[in-house]
């Protein structure tokens, strides 16, 4: 849609004077019978609009919770998707937040249409993220003990289960410290041991294992702390021992956030974590060490690999990934080759090349300077962060 470029490139001020005239229409625009193409791209400029101007649209407040509350309703699943987006964007400038929660609370508990209910545990997590503490105390554990019932947190569909995972991690951080407490050690650090699970028991510790990655992924420090440092590791250790492939996916997501994580913050990524998660490049299963990768990207992309704490990363990391290059499958090898673009920094910083490259003794070094002249020769994109998190809808 033109109106959200034009929106892109104009400054808050530049906007100010037109945004009544610009607003009106748009929410009149979805009040009408257009088609699902036309709704999606008036909700994208709408979401666009309040990231910019948000207070200014004060005024228009109801008229867009409405709009956009009946948009999460409509047939057309991108129509939903944006309509999740636009509320993120709105929960921001509430002041009383707690009736929009409600509706969306109340949604997901009566709506029949699961692929509505789907969309609905999206947008729910993505205003959670933006605005869960304007959450009064009381809704924050009526919508904990919703997303606990087994039938959703051990939904027998991958895609709802991570929604509700995903939503469940990022519900953590607005929960009073004492049920954030109980809600960890109870319906996120449960019990995930033996690796061989039941078939019961596998799907509620899937779901589990979304939402322990997706908290770690959004607010790890509300979830790796003292006492439970200990426990989130032993946790993501079991995931990794699993039998079950989707559960050893989870476990390597949750580490590369957690690696991040510690990263940032110049503290040392714990040896029993760094060794297991190099060693999922041996895996029997190409999913997992294709999944290793992309997760060594996102730390070699948003991680501070040259501090301190690097070092040891760096040691663990690079060989493991020079013998991802050497996987006989093309996905783990173009994934591991795009993963040491980035931990490296190829090719835009030679200086950290070359950093990297001293801490490693001969041998690995020389089979790294072979992987770096081959990978430097071949035009690659770099990976998304968002292909790491599997509990958000596209």
């Amino acid at each position: 849609m033109m109106l959200g470029d034009i929106i892109k490139l104009t400054s808050p001020d530049s906007i100010q004077p037109s945004v009544v005239h610009i607003t009106g229409p748009l929410i009149r625009i979805l009040g009408d019978r257009f088609n699902s193409s036309v709704k999606a791209a008036v909700l994208e400029t709408l979401a666009l609009l309040l990231s910019k101007v948000g207070v200014m649209l004060k005024q228009f407040l109801p008229q867009l919770q409405t709009t956009f509350l009946k948009a999460l309703n409509d047939t057309s699943r991108p129509v939903r998707i944006k309509a999740g987006v636009a509320l993120s964007q709105l929960v921001v400038i509430h002041t009383r937040a707690d009736p929009l929660f409600v509706e969306m609370h109340n949604g997901i508990k009566n709506t029949e249409d699961p692929a509505i209910r789907e969309t609905m545990l999206q947008a729910l997590r993505s205003i959670i993220t933006a605005g869960g503490d304007k959450m009064s105390e009381q809704l924050t554990l009526a919508i904990l003990s919703t997303l606990t019932t087994p039938a959703l947190l051990a939904h027998p569909e991958d895609p709802p289960r991570g929604a509700v995972g995903g939503c469940l991690g990022a519900l953590l951080h607005c929960l009073p410290a004492a049920h954030r407490d109980a809600a960890l050690l109870h319906h996120v650090l449960a019990a995930a041991h033996p690796p061989t699970h039941p078939p019961e028991d596998w799907l509620l510790i899937h779901g589990r294992s979304c939402a322990l990655f997706v908290a770690l992924k959004e607010t790890p420090d509300h979830v790796y702390r003292d006492p439970y440092e200990d426990k989130v590791e032993k946790t993501l250790l079991s995931y990794l021992a699993s039998d079950k492939t989707p559960i050893v996916c989870n476990g390597i997501r949750g580490i590369g956030y957690l690696m991040r994580y510690l990263l940032e913050n110049d503290k040392p990524v714990p040896q029993n974590i760094l060794s297991q998660f190099v060693r999922s490049m041996n895996h029997t299963s190409n999913e997992v060490k294709q999944l290793m990768a992309r997760a060594s990207a996102v730390v070699g992309r948003e991680a501070r690999l040259e501090r301190g704490a690097g070092g040891d990363v760096l040691r663990a990391l690079l060989p493991a990934l020079v013998n991802g290059t050497k996987e006989k499958n093309t996905y783990v090898r173009a994934n591991a080759e795009l993963a040491l673009r980035a931990v490296l920094r190829l090719p835009h910083d030679e200086q950290f090349h070359q950093q990297c490259m001293s801490l490693l003794d001969e041998g690995a070094r020389e089979a790294l300077a072979d992987v770096v002249a081959r990978v430097l020769r071949r035009a690659h994109s770099d990976g998304r962060d968002e292909d790491l998190d599997c509990t958000l809808l596209t």
